[in-house]
């Protein structure tokens, strides 16, 4: 279980996650000896190989939590024993589910490191949220793509909650102007105590840059409100020509493109991501989102979904659903008779089921994935990602998908 990692990623740093081992005596009486002793055996580990911690979290999974241990009283033991930092967070899956999770870790971050600069003379530049929230399973070149046009565009970017993050880098947060919240979940707690630090929440509902269209009206809105239009409009200018380039006089792209042209899909994502890429499918690649389910924890999350999905009502007659249940969403799929399906990868069983051939875009998850092209699906240069994966379902439909109706 220790080379179990939670986002474990190319260029990031390594997060072991290592289990106290709690049985059933220990749900009982107690696990909080077996806490201490793990706690004080991996900083020993790792002090020895002089690679000490910068912080240790303590999270509890349900039983634990139930069971009642002294977290906090044992992070505070172990630290003032090794002079490591330990958090002590309650994280059952019964509070909540991930954005609940990620809104209690930023938080306890924030209120533990951040430097209050808010004697500062001007604040500059944004800080990224939850990149990881987004639910794109490629958020993690994603999420660079977001950070390299925002610096092309002249806003300064102080830190990423989290993607290769260092805990110095919580003495620019209070420097930036607005954070910028990639997925448009309710994060009350966090957001609450970044007000305290002068930082406010950039409030625009904007699409994720995914596809020409949205990254322009994404980028140009930013910059106009805290960067350089000028060189906004500049890096998008550079990367349609970058892009123009390498589909130019290619054969395959016109009949991949010409295959793609009305085809109708069905898509379950998370919010943004979901309604961010129904409108690049549209209007980027011209295939038609028939059936849209959006997973999301918050109110907050859909309403801006729906908001964001009223671009295109008009030029698509769409099925939406609201935190479907497989069933559901399986039963949909079939009605609207969609020649694909795009979702996560553990939605690939339900589609198949169906006789439809499935793409996995989606998910919070880099496991399981199988990405080792550090490329991004987002941005204007992220539409050569998305066309190479999107091939991939096309020559599924088009070769298999007749062979499965023979066979049903």
């Amino acid at each position: 279980a220790v080379h179990f990692r939670s986002d474990q990623v190319p260029g990031g740093g390594y997060v072991p996650i290592i289990p106290t081992g709690l049985n059933e005596h220990d749900c009982i009486q107690g696990g909080n000896e077996k806490l201490l002793r793990t706690l004080r055996d991996t900083i020993a580990q790792a002090q020895k190989r002089k690679r000490p911690p910068d912080v240790v979290f303590v999270l509890t999974s349900d039983a634990t939590s139930i069971v009642g241990d002294d977290i906090a009283n044992a992070a505070r033991i172990v630290e003032e024993e090794t002079g490591v930092n330990v958090i002590a967070l309650d994280t059952p899956g019964f509070l909540g589910g991930t954005a609940k999770g990620v809104d209690a870790a930023l938080t306890a971050l924030l209120r533990r490191f951040a430097a209050n600069e808010e004697s500062s003379e001007q604040k500059n530049g944004v800080n990224i949220i939850a990149p990881y929230l987004m639910g794109s399973k490629n958020w993690i070149n994603d999420n660079d793509e977001i950070v390299r046009l925002l610096q092309g565009a002249g806003i300064a970017v102080n830190t990423v909650l989290t993607r290769n993050f260092r805990l110095d880098e919580l003495n620019k947060f209070a420097q930036a102007k607005y954070n910028l919240n990639l997925s448009g979940e309710n994060l009350s707690e966090f957001e609450e105590l970044s007000s305290q630090f002068g930082v406010s929440s950039y409030d625009k509902n904007l699409p994720l840059p995914i596809g020409a269209a949205n990254t322009e009206e994404w980028l140009l809105s930013i910059a106009k409100d805290i960067g350089q239009e000028e060189k906004a409009k500049e890096i998008l200018v550079a990367d349609q020509k970058f892009v123009q380039r390498q589909l130019r006089f290619n054969y395959n792209f016109s009949w991949m493109s010409t295959l793609m042209y009305q085809k109708r899909c069905g898509l379950l994502a998370h919010a943004k991501f979901g309604v961010s890429l129904a409108r690049c499918l549209l209007w980027d690649f011209g295939i038609v989102p028939r059936v849209v389910g959006l997973i999301a924890e918050s109110d907050r999350a859909v309403n801006q979904a729906m908001e964001l999905l009223e671009a295109i009502k008009g030029q698509a007659d769409i099925k939406i659903l609201i935190n479907p249940t497989y069933f559901e969403y399986g039963n949909t799929l079939k009605e609207a008779k969609v020649d694909f399906s795009i979702g996560a990868i553990h939605d690939k069983a339900l589609s198949l089921g169906h006789n439809i051939p499935h793409l996995s875009l989606c998910g919070y998850h880099f496991f399981n994935q199988y990405n080792f092209i550090p490329y991004p699906n987002m941005g204007i240069r992220g539409v050569l990602g998305l066309l190479t994966e999107l091939s991939r379902v096309m020559e599924e439909t088009f070769y298999i998908k007749d062979t499965m109706k023979i066979t049903d």
